[in-house]
């Protein structure tokens, strides 16, 4: 069977033995969802995995939890489950089809979806990490805490989004400029109101003014101050802005609302 603009695929009993999992593309594995699709199992919207056979491999690009769900239903028996199975897939198709059966709209697993989309080599994820390398960053798509690892991903591909690339990381650049790759100038808050202050006002100030501002301020008080002040849609980019304002008398930058 073949449905428009996709693969041929039939369906075919495997045991989960047989199905392999790509760790480049997909999530990794969490037990509590397996669990819980154990507890209100129901046969009637169980999903069967989608498993690509590429290479004389099965190849599961969505269904890693249905299929540990179903072995540890059976007591850890390798008993057959029925499999949608495709076939003349590439690599790059399985990532892909790993993304867009998931999407890449909504955390936890936005982590793993961008990952994939870089090892897919997908332009504008790669992108969003050639501009963080430019300004000495390294994208953390793995869980890390160090200073030059941007862990909040989801919020730096936003970021990207938002902005021109060359101003994505010009942003970058001023926050590695500011607080010298501080962990806490890379979270989500600081990431989200820089981006919001670059794009309101990006071309109507020069960095080395924003960074001397900057400096002068942790993150962790700006996304204090942030917090109480969300009321305006992004209560940080309002504080980014206070800062930035404060004390000045000429090249003021003025609210816009």
């Amino acid at each position: 069977m073949k449905y428009p603009r996709g693969h041929e695929f039939d369906y075919k009993p495997l045991r989960p033995s047989q199905i392999r999992f790509d760790s480049l593309y997909q999530r990794e594995l969490d037990k509590a969802r397996v669990e819980k699709i154990v507890r209100e199992f129901d046969g009637d919207t169980f999903n069967e995995p989608k498993v690509s056979y590429r290479d004389g491999v099965y190849w599961c690009f969505d269904g890693q939890h249905s299929t540990a769900a179903w072995r540890l239903l059976n007591k850890g028996l390798d008993v057959p489950l029925v499999c949608k199975v495709y076939h003349g897939m590439t690599w790059l198709d399985e990532a892909d089809a790993f993304v867009k059966q998931n999407g890449l709209a909504k955390d936890p697993t936005t982590l793993q979806k961008l990952r994939a989309c870089n090892n897919s080599c997908r332009p504008d994820v790669v992108e969003m990490v050639t501009g963080a390398e430019r300004a000495g960053f390294k994208v953390a798509f793995t869980k890390t805490r160090n200073g030059r690892n941007i862990p909040a991903v989801a919020a730096l591909f936003k970021a990207y989004q938002k902005l021109s690339y060359e101003m994505y990381v010009e942003m970058l650049t001023a926050i590695a400029e500011a607080w010298d790759f501080d962990p806490d100038s890379t979270s989500q808050q600081i990431l989200s109101g820089m981006a919001e202050f670059y794009r309101l006002y990006g071309g109507k100030f020069r960095r080395e003014d924003l960074v001397s501002r900057l400096k002068r301020v942790s993150p962790l008080v700006i996304i204090r101050n942030g917090k109480k002040n969300d009321t305006r849609g992004n209560g940080y980019c309002h504080e980014i802005l206070e800062i930035f304002n404060k004390n000045r008398s000429s090249r003021r930058l003025e609210e816009i609302k």
